[in-house]
């Protein structure tokens, strides 16, 4: 029969000790057994301490700060003073013990076992002799002052880890973007953050997506007023390629293998494929880097995505290389035929997460005045939402058919497409704001490694104040001086 212990035996437990017990029955045992061990081979007080500093200190280092960056941050006071006062006792002993090196060196007649360290660095490491050997000679200095500069150093770091948070890291001083590089700089090391790069800056990304042949690759041309250079339009599925769109570029062409400064707004898709690759054992083949002249959406960087086949469903590289693009993206555009039937549920299921009008609005392609079925529409579209809502005409984009019919109305369709996507900008800027506070949320109970405080406390200052859209940004001019309050 096991004897459980009771709530109120817990509770007699500081709080500190009941959240973190195995934390602490492990230094415990650990402690102890050390202090046994060492009971055992010396009588000596000051040697016993130091053991028992040693071990408070690589915990310090060791645990705290590499794997519990929230514990040392809610009692951070607590430990802050104690490895100030460890420091301050290792130091002060340091100093007393070679003070008297020193005076004993000083002398004329110098012990003899000293000699040998007159001018030597190992001066600063021992202690004067206490005791004689056979021949009523003194002893070799013991090496007891060692043990206290190793400490020093020891608590030297922890002090300077709590200290080091108040300054900007350095890869941040002069960034173009220093609240993207101190988001970086906190999220940093987590594997599944595979766009964190770049995540909170550059071009505005926006994706034209849906089922296949819907005409986003007819509208993405409307839009630019050319083809770009890789364009197929066709009634059948032409897009077979996830191709990303640089806009404002001097050539219309696939980039260039060394034109980096176009490459590089194209990373995404690099980094996402990476991802791919480590969830299917397989990175998808058809991804394309285009650049094209067009200046008119210069800030913006398009998506043109090969149209949703049923195929997809099962097949891990497509709908893994799909949910991470569009879950990437700055803003979509859900091309829809109003022809086209029904929307497939597990194309829908990308979009359920995501605001309507927020995250996404959605474009009727090819409409026709009073022959589109909107109650079946309605119906489809609610497959996006956990709510069921009704199909806002406001986040809806009608994009009448280009044909003699309705050739002004489709010209009047695009210009209003465009002031739309140019409009987007802040809408934008906001969202990447919510998903940096969101990561951050998610990542702060887990940051480990040297610097984890200083990781943990940068997260909490941007989840405070810079990455909350309700507050202006707190303002810190001492930030010019690579100083964080």
């Amino acid at each position: 029969m096991t004897l459980e212990p009771s709530l109120f035996e817990i509770n007699l437990l500081p709080e500190m000790v009941q959240e973190n017990l195995s934390f602490f029955l492990f230094i415990i045992v650990l402690m102890k057994f050390l202090l046994l061990v060492h009971w055992i081979v010396s009588t000596d007080f000051e040697s016993k301490f130091n053991w028992l500093s040693l071990i408070i200190g690589f915990t310090g280092i060791l645990y705290l700060h590499y794997e519990d960056a929230i514990l040392i941050q809610t009692f951070e006071p607590l430990f802050l003073s104690t490895w100030i006062l460890f420091y301050y006792f290792h130091i002060s002993t340091w100093i007393n013990n070679y003070r008297r090196i020193s005076e004993e060196l000083d002398k004329r007649s110098i012990i003899a076992s000293l000699q040998k360290y007159k001018g030597s660095v190992l001066r600063f490491m021992i202690t004067v002799p206490t005791s004689k050997n056979s021949s009523n000679q003194w002893t070799s200095p013991p090496f007891k002052n060692a043990i206290h500069v190793i400490l020093m150093f020891i608590y030297s770091i922890l002090i300077f880890l709590h200290c080091i948070p108040f300054f900007t890291p350095v890869s941040c001083l002069g960034a173009q973007s220093p609240l993207c590089c101190r988001y970086n700089y906190a999220i940093e090391g987590f594997e599944t953050q595979s766009v964190h790069n770049d995540f909170c800056s550059g071009r505005v990304r926006i994706a034209f997506t849906g089922s296949w042949s819907t005409g986003k690759t007819s509208i993405i041309t409307a839009l630019l007023g050319h083809a770009y250079s890789t364009a197929q339009i066709a009634p059948a599925p032409t897009t077979d390629k996830f191709i990303c769109l640089v806009l404002g570029a001097p050539y219309s062409d696939p980039v260039h293998s060394d034109d980096y400064e176009l490459r590089r707004h194209c990373e995404m898709m690099s980094h996402v494929n990476e991802v791919t690759h480590k969830i299917c054992s397989k990175q998808l083949p058809n991804v394309l880097d285009v650049a094209d002249e067009n200046n008119q959406f210069s800030n913006f960087v398009f998506f043109d995505m090969p149209g949703w086949q049923t195929e997809y469903s099962n097949d891990c590289v497509y709908k893994s290389f799909y949910r991470q693009l569009i879950e990437k993206m700055d803003y979509i555009y859900l091309v829809w035929d109003v022809h086209h039937g029904k929307i497939e549920e597990d194309f829908a299921e990308f979009f359920i997460p995501k605001a309507r009008g927020t995250n996404y609005d959605i474009i009727f392609n090819r409409y026709e005045d009073n022959k589109s079925d909107m109650s079946f529409l309605n119906q489809q579209y609610s497959k996006m939402s956990n709510s069921r809502e009704v199909l806002s005409e406001i986040y809806t984009i009608k994009i009448h058919e280009n044909n003699t019919k309705y050739e002004t109305q489709f010209v009047e369709d695009v210009n209003l497409l465009r002031a739309k996507i140019k409009s987007v900008n802040q809408t934008v800027y906001d969202n990447r704001k919510k998903l940096m506070k969101e990561k951050l949320l998610s990542f702060r109970t887990k940051m480990t490694g040297f610097y984890s405080l200083r990781k943990l406390k940068l997260a909490d200052k941007l989840i405070r104040h810079d990455l909350n859209v309700h507050n202006p940004p707190k303002k810190n001019w001492l930030r010019w001086f690579g100083i964080e309050l």
